[in-house]
């Protein structure tokens, strides 16, 4: 329910991100990193410290 003083919104009317107005995000130029592959990526082992 509105608050006292509050407009009610009309349903039929587009409010929050329901616009037809898209995004315009630069094209990420970054190559994905690669996915750890076999037991590495399954087993529980921890990560040795970096040398």
């Amino acid at each position: 329910m509105a608050k006292a003083g509050m407009r009610r919104p009309n349903p039929e009317e587009p409010h929050g991100t329901e616009s037809n107005h898209k995004n315009k995000f630069p094209k990420n130029t970054v190559e994905p990193v690669p996915e750890i592959q076999g037991k590495a990526k399954t087993g529980k082992k921890k990560a040795g410290p970096i040398e």
